[in-house]
């Protein structure tokens, strides 16, 4: 990919790269992963990114947003930010409502075009901007203040890091103030990737993700990364631009059943990025089978549980002298715990 975009990194907090280094994960990293991961967003939206009001503002007159200014959104979804036009004038004023669209991307040219529509003053229904200007004419009663609502759809060819702006800026009709300009303010929408869920056939999860990894590896803007948690089965993980552009990419692969449809939680991933201590649940006296190792399929009783080293020490059951076996935790199965039958 030729033009700048996303890089990728196995530093903490870069990309996917958050997952990298835990074996149990079993993430697979692709070279082009954005800088800022949807598992670790910004902790703050707006930052120095965000846009910013003039600060040569008319008397009078003032354009704020409702709430943020900044929202980043992914690939295929609609949402909006509002705006509110105010005046704290003693009297009505007639004001002129300028909108603008612009577009900008990381990649050679405007990237794709965003569908924006706003709800006119005074108006009940939404309208298209179609030719990325529009204006309207208020009355601005004091301290009563106009709402500007603004809905956008990310297109489903975003690229990470496109960004949209709509430029809202207010004037008092037929009034000219030296060194005075127009009350302004910025609503910007900036595409980031969406974490999605794959579902596929258990025990097939990494056969998948390798056939996947081999195809972003040759389209690198599609999928960042991908992520086999051996706690789940039948799930592969990928981070991505697009419902659409990872749908394409799965065509055809064996044991792939299909993506779920929606984005992937951090909540719900976040308990996978966490390797479980396999000893938990364990306790002294408790019988357990060994599942691997040279004693595999003998019953022992549990002696020592070693909770940093995740390590159960075990006497065997039909040995005829009672030797100390040291075995890790997850190559035991336990029998019977405190006079219960488990699994």
């Amino acid at each position: 990919m030729s033009p700048p975009g996303p890089k990728a990194t196995q530093e903490e907090g870069d990309g996917i790269g958050l997952l990298t280094g835990e074996e149990k994960a079993a993430p697979k990293t692709l070279p082009q992963a954005p800088k800022e991961s949807v598992l670790r967003p910004t902790e703050e939206i707006g930052g120095a990114a965000a846009p910013r009001q003039a600060a040569s503002q008319p008397v009078h007159l003032s354009v704020k947003a409702v709430d943020e200014t900044l929202r980043e959104v992914t690939a295929g979804t609609t949402t909006s930010l509002s705006a509110v036009v105010g005046s704290d004038r003693p009297e009505v004023g007639e004001a002129v409502i300028k909108v603008e669209i612009h577009y900008s991307s990381t990649y050679q040219g405007e990237g794709a075009e965003w569908r924006t529509w706003w709800i006119p003053p005074g108006r009940k229904n939404r309208e298209e901007v179609v030719a990325r200007k529009v204006e309207a004419t208020i009355d601005l009663h004091p301290r009563t203040p106009v709402p500007l609502t603004f809905e956008v759809e990310t297109p489903p060819g975003v690229r990470y890091g496109d960004r949209m702006e709509v430029r809202v800026s207010a004037r008092w009709k037929g009034e000219s103030v030296t060194g005075e300009g127009p009350a302004t303010l910025r609503l910007a929408w900036a595409a980031r990737q969406a974490l999605l869920a794959i579902k596929t056939s258990r025990g097939y999860e990494r056969e998948v993700a390798d056939t996947l990894l081999t195809r972003a590896e040759e389209k690198p803007d599609v999928i960042f990364a991908l992520l086999v948690p051996s706690a789940l089965r039948g799930y592969v993980f990928a981070e991505g631009m697009s419902f659409e552009g990872v749908h394409e990419m799965m065509r055809g692969i064996r044991k792939a059943r299909g993506l779920v449809a929606g984005e992937t939680t951090l909540k719900e991933v976040e308990p996978l990025l966490v390797p479980k201590i396999t000893v938990e649940g364990f306790v002294e006296g408790a019988i357990v089978e060994l599942v691997a190792g040279p004693f595999k399929g003998e019953k022992a009783r549990v002696k020592k549980i070693d909770q940093g080293k995740e390590q159960i020490t075990v006497e065997l059951i039909e040995a005829v002298v009672p030797i100390p076996v040291t075995v890790r935790g997850d190559h035991v199965r336990m029998v019977e715990k405190g006079g219960t039958k488990g699994g």
